[in-house]
Parts: structure tokens; sequence; C-alpha cells
């Protein structure tokens, strides 16, 4: 590090994850005008050092790693920082166990300038810290994940200061309600918004984010692992111009709830992994045209026939997912391969039925197949590899992961061809068939 910073007097941005470095090159550091720093805390912790660094830094990405999950940040730590760095604009502060208020409230007091902020895995932060940011920052960007603390208060004071805010996420906490979706829908600038696994919303605040102020740019939604969500919300969703949207394991959704989004006419992307949806529900989906990708895994209602009238209706597809979707066979694979001629991704894993017969029809019309994912096919054999080595020119990458029947040197072979490559005879992890 002491050769590349005397080389390098211009240095603006510097990403120090997974190093050995030390206090010592932090110190150093203090002489440049940085601007963004990134460094996953592993044995070491910056704050006292970085306390005399008088420079422009408005990104700093301080991510505590599981395996050195023994390190402590203390207050003080986040005070030398916020006395350094007053500058500062967007901060990740991601999986650190011991994160509590306190720390957020010294950070923010002087890092006025705030705009994004990130706060993953923190389960000790409370409405004190939320609130004490909407207080004295105004946000663009706000990232919870496994909060069980905060409640809608927090998102009621964020929502009111932050009329800017246009990417939210919100996922697994648990007490969020359809409150927290009423102060959101009074956003005017949101197009991303995360609440996966808010297991309080109901139907009512998919009302306020499709009918309230955020429907006009909202473009980005995932609502997966709300259970109480219902047909009605689906309903309400196509009158919005979504482009990506995530259902996954929302066990109420029926087809009636799919076929409403043939109307979604933006639709480019989505997500209905392990939903309870069946070859009708399937079919109507087709009927939209803008759709591009399909995620279906887990969906162990579906069948050959219900693939089959999907490409018909939606030839243009771009990527299928369709893994563990046990009920699937080679007729299945047909269709795609036949109908769908511009298929790039295709990620079929865990299905049983499959055999080599599939993965021949993909390579019969594959010039565009870049990713194929066949693990766990436990029906393929050496031909599978052979079959793509000679007609898939395109292919970037190949997982053949628990093929117990594709021998090591058949797999090899493909191995100088992809950029990324996996392959094994073990047992799969769970079973399936």
């Amino acid at each position: 590090m002491k050769l590349i910073l005397e080389g390098c007097r211009s240095l603006l941005h510097l990403n120090l994850a997974f190093t050995h470095i030390t206090n010592a090159t932090i110190r150093v550091l203090s002489r440049y005008k940085l601007m963004f720093l990134t460094s996953y805390c592993t044995r070491y912790f910056f704050g006292a050092q970085i306390k005399d660094c008088k420079n422009e830094l408005c990104y700093i990405n301080v991510t505590l790693q599981f395996l050195f999950s023994t390190v402590q940040i203390s207050v003080d730590g986040f005070t030398y920082v916020a006395e350094a760095c007053s500058t500062l604009q967007q901060i990740v502060l991601d999986n650190l166990p011991t994160l509590t208020d306190n720390c957020v409230q010294v950070l923010v007091s002087k890092c006025r300038m705030l705009t994004a902020i990130s706060l993953l895995d923190s389960p000790y932060l409370s409405d004190v810290a939320f609130k004490t940011m909407a207080e004295v920052i105004s946000l663009t960007k706000i990232q919870i994940e496994g909060n069980n603390r905060m409640t809608d208060s927090s998102l009621k004071a964020l929502c009111r200061s932050s009329l800017k805010l246009s990417e939210v996420q919100m996922s697994d906490c648990t007490r969020m309600t359809d409150a927290s979706l009423k102060s959101l829908g009074s956003l005017t600038k949101l197009c991303n918004l995360n609440i996966s696994g808010c297991i309080k919303v109901t139907d009512i605040g998919i009302h306020y984010i499709t009918e309230g102020a955020s429907a006009v740019k909202l473009r980005e939604l995932d609502l997966s692992y709300c259970p109480k969500l219902t047909d009605l919300s689906l309903k309400r969703i196509t009158q919005n111009k979504l482009t990506h949207l995530s259902v996954c394991f929302c066990e109420n959704l029926t087809d009636n709830g799919f076929e409403c989004l043939d109307n979604c006419a933006s639709l480019v992307s989505l997500d209905i992994t392990g939903c309870k949806i069946h070859d009708k529900g399937l079919a109507a989906l087709g009927t939209n045209h803008s759709l591009r990708k399909l995620t279906a895994s887990e969906c162990v209602f579906i069948t050959d026939n219900g693939i089959k009238m999907f490409c018909q209706k939606c030839n243009r597809l771009e990527l299928l997912d369709v893994c563990q979707c046990v009920c699937l066979s080679d007729r299945a694979i047909k269709a795609l391969s036949f109908i769908c001629r511009t298929i790039a991704t295709v990620r079929i894993a865990g299905c049983p039925k499959l055999t080599d017969t599939a993965v021949k029809y993909l390579t019969r019309v594959g010039h565009f197949l870049k990713e194929l994912d066949v693990s766990d096919c436990p029906l393929l054999t050496d031909r599978t590899p052979s079959f793509l080595l000679c007609s898939c020119p395109q292919l970037r990458s190949i997982s053949m992961l628990y093929c117990k029947n594709i021998s090591k040197q058949a797999a090899l072979k493909l191995q100088h061809r992809v950029q990324h490559w996996k392959h094994s005879n073990d047992d799969a992890p769970y079973s399936q068939h």
C-alpha cells in the first residue's frame, strides 16, 4: 500500500476490502483527497486514525464480516468518522452487530450531507436512531433489513423529512404495517421499493402505494414473503408502470391474480418463486408481451402444458428459471427451445425428469444461450457437456452441481470455453425426488 500510495497522488477511489491493512495505512490516507473508501473491518477499525483525515470523503463502506464478529466499533469510532468527514454523502454499515442508536446519532449529527445509508442486519437500532436521522439529514436512498424494533413512526418521520427518497428497502422489518406504506405512498420520487418479509402488510398497504403520489415513478417493487397479500394487490399493481415485480412465496396469490398481470404493459421482469400458480395462470402471464424474464422456481404445480402455452404467447423471452419445478419433462424444454428462439438464460436445476434430450433441444437453437443451470438433474450424462461444447458458441456460464452421471472428465472439456463453470458428483444437500 505504501508503494501504491506513493505513485498515485491523485487517488480518489480506494477499495481495501478483504486486505490485511492496518491503522498505519489509514493514517497515510490523511494526505489524500479521497472521495470513496471501502474497507471491510477485519482485525482493525480505522475510526481513531480517520479523525486526522481532513479530506473530502463522500462514501465509506465499513461492513463487518461475520468471520470477525468479535470486532467492536465503539461510539468513539463513529465520532471520529463524523468529525473528519462532515461532507460524507454515502455510508454502508451492514452486518455490524454492535451498531447502536448512539453510533448512528453521533454520525448524523456531523454528517449533514448524507444522502444514502445502508443498515442491513442491524437488529439493535430503534426508532431513536431513525428519528434522529429524520431530524438532521435528507436522504434519497435508505436500506434497512432484519430490524424488529423499528416501528411505523420511524417511516413517518423519514418520509416527512426526506421528500426526495427514491430507493427504499425495509425488508424483514416485522413491525412495519400498512401505516408505513401510507407514509411511503406520499413520496413523489419513489422508484424502487422493497418490503419483502414485512409480514403485517395487507392489501390496504398496497393500495396506499398504487394510488398515492408514489405510483407515478414506481418501477421496481418487491413484495416477497408478505403472506397477507391477495389477488386484489396484483389487480391494483396493474395500474402502475412497473418494470420489475417480485412476489415470491406470497401464499395467498392465485391464478386469478396472475391473470391480471397481462395488463401490466411495462412489466419486463417477474419473480413468482414458490407461488401456487397453475398452468392456467402461467398461460395468462404469457399474454403480457413486454415480459422478458420469468423466475418461477419451486412452482410445483406447473406442467409441460403450462410452459408450452406460456411460450407460445411470450416468444421473446430472454430468461426462464423453473428450478425445482418437479413436474417438468423434456417436452417443456422442447417447447421453450423451438418457440423462444432468443432465450439466453435457462435455469432448470432440480428437475428430476429432464434427460440429455432436453439439453439437446436447447443446443439445436441455442445460438443465444449464455447461461445454463442443470444442477441436480440426475438423469443427465456425459452427452450433456458434449452437446453444449459443439452447439453453444456464446455459452458463458454452466452449472452442473450434483450431477452424478456427468463425469469430471466430460465436464472439464467445457471449462475452458466458459467464464463461470461449476460441476460436482456429490449428493444434493436436499432431495426433491
